[in-house]
């Protein structure tokens, strides 16, 4: 006797004979939904459901379509398709992101998502869209949250061009209280954008901000099989947005979201992102180039006094937290109302009225006088197997008997991006008390006598900077004259 074949119900999961049309658990629920509701629309409930109907339906939330009958989408990311949909239950609109197709075989990425959906519950605040629901469908998964009324920040601004400053700075002041609602539950953003900010505008010039998408948002204390899904090394984000730490490849906590809403503010304020370029070319800048603050000459100066401290390539010379930002802002706008100017100083003696769980800026830590590493060549920041390498370099440093590390290898086994990977540990570190900061590349292909780069390097140190060689006769001489 030939088994029967079976299906599996998109909408509930439940598996039926596939001489079935439709799903009968599905039917039953509709016919008991529209026996309870018949007195207001019994005529809509009783009709038979549809293929389309089902492709339409999750669970009790049903897709809104367009006039071309298809579905409403508000978006496509990496992860999924967010569409409008009905909460049939409850009566009210929602907004319902679905795993995409193309991800439903792969467990890595379903699991990505769920810990989407669950970071994104977990926060409960005025200024982030919350989370309401879970569901599946057969092998997919999707979650409801609430439908954010308004336009996305980005399309405010290419409406209207470079936002009124009060309108900024009080967005600013909206998203920086859901990023502190963000940090309480241990999370970073990792991708605050004006596409991921929600604004609608009131009367009297008053605003509403959202922040509307937490797919890249990790948590700090992951565990090892969490750990597991993610991809240790490699660059998420958007580059425009990024922060120098998120390129660098090494951890990143709320101050890389403060950097990002920093970019942002830029944006809001004049209209273009600081860094512009190829993907390679903005990464470079964020690490590396000093702020094009020409841009900001329309700008008032307490403004671009915060700009500045958002901005700053070293996270401990952030802002350390949310809380700091939002102490700050209001010294901001009565500078401006008063026209008087803000300086860096009363910036970072403003308190802190964070909670418990902040990430205290060390205490009385200067970095170096100067660093210039423009002449370092630009690489990824993929570093797998080298921990020996780096435990080296970290050994030497620790060791005042060493002054000289030379590291000799084959061409293209990343020489250059090990060196680069160990700088950005430092930068993050304030450089380890280290006075100057000098990286200059000596590579010099398909060129023969004359003078090396090195040499260039060489003569471009102070003229009055002396080094010792151990082991040479030429103790003291003029590192100009030292040639390898």
């Amino acid at each position: 006797m030939k088994a029967e074949s079976q299906r599996t119900c998109s909408i509930c999961g439940n598996e039926f004979s596939g001489a079935m049309e439709f799903c009968p658990v599905c039917m039953l629920r509709k016919a008991l939904a529209g026996e309870v509701e018949s007195r207001e629309s019994s005529s809509e409930d009783s009709r038979t459901p549809t293929s389309q109907d089902a492709a339409h339906r999750f669970e009790h939330y049903e897709l809104v379509t367009g006039e071309d009958g298809k579905p409403l989408e508000l978006g496509r990311g990496a992860m999924g398709v967010t569409y409008k949909a009905f909460d049939i239950n409850l009566r009210c609109p929602v907004t319902l992101k679905v795993i995409s197709e193309r991800y439903l075989g792969d467990e890595s990425a379903r699991l990505r998502f769920l810990r989407e959906a669950r970071a994104a519950a977990s926060v409960r605040h005025p200024n982030v869209a919350s989370v309401f629901h879970l569901g599946r469908t057969g092998s997919g998964y999707f979650y409801a949250m609430e439908l954010v009324e308004g336009e996305t920040l980005e399309h405010l601004i290419k409406c209207t061009g470079r936002l009124d400053i009060k309108l900024a700075l009080e967005i600013t002041t909206q998203v920086a209280a859901g990023l502190a609602a963000v940090h309480e539950q241990n999370l970073v953003h990792r991708d605050v954008k004006p596409t991921n900010i929600m604004v609608r505008l009131k009367e009297e010039r008053g605003v509403t901000a959202k922040i509307i998408d937490l797919g890249l948002a990790k948590t700090l204390d992951e565990s090892a099989s969490e750990a597991g899904i993610s991809s240790p090394g490699t660059f998420v984000g958007t580059p425009e947005f990024a922060s120098p730490e998120q390129f660098a490849g090494i951890g990143v906590d709320i101050r890389s979201d403060l950097y990002s809403l920093g970019v942002t503010l830029w944006v809001m304020v004049t209209g273009q992102t600081p860094f512009r370029g190829s993907s390679v070319e903005v990464m470079y800048q964020h690490q590396h180039a000093p702020l094009p603050l020409e841009q900001l000459e329309d700008v008032p100066q307490p403004v671009v006094a915060l700009l500045e401290v958002l901005l700053e390539k070293d996270p401990g010379r952030r802002f350390q937290n949310p809380g700091e930002l939002l102490k700050a802002i209001p010294a901001i706008t009565g500078q401006i109302d008063a026209g008087r100017r803000i300086t860096r100083r009363s910036l970072d003696k403003t308190p802190s009225t964070a909670s418990r769980a902040v990430t205290r800026r060390p205490p009385a830590r200067l970095g170096p006088k100067k660093i210039s590493v423009a002449r370092l060549p630009v690489t990824g920041s993929h570093v797998f197997g080298r921990e020996a390498d780096i435990a080296f370099l970290d050994a030497a440093w620790a060791n005042k008997q060493v002054n000289v590390v030379t590291i000799v290898a084959w061409a293209g086994v990343g020489k250059s991006t090990l060196v680069n990977h160990w700088l950005r540990r430092m930068a993050v570190e304030h450089y380890r008390s280290a006075q100057l900061v000098f990286g200059w590349s000596f590579y010099r292909q398909g060129t023969s006598g004359g003078t090396s780069s090195a040499d260039e390097f060489l003569d471009a140190l102070s003229p009055g900077l002396e080094i010792q060689i151990r082991g040479s006769e030429r103790h003291g001489r003029r590192v100009k004259d030292w040639r390898s």
